[in-house]
């Protein structure tokens, strides 16, 4: 599957619920093995989001049970 355009991912409504709109962003650049984007683009598929959601779900997820 092929990198989605930034552009789609900024225009993208489908953050997670649990986001709070009124944080300020920053842009991260992250590098990941072929394998690993893809299993994020599954997830982001399957959960009808964008991929940036996706990463940013899984992060947080990850982080509580850190």
């Amino acid at each position: 599957m092929g990198r989605r355009k930034i552009t789609d991912e900024a225009n993208s409504s489908t953050d997670t619920a649990e986001d709070n709109e009124d944080e300020e962003r920053e842009q991260l650049t992250q590098r990941m093995p072929s394998s690993l984007v893809n299993q994020v683009d599954e997830v982001a598929d399957e959960l009808g989001m964008s991929r940036n959601a996706s990463v940013n779900m899984l992060v947080k997820k990850g982080l509580q049970n850190w």
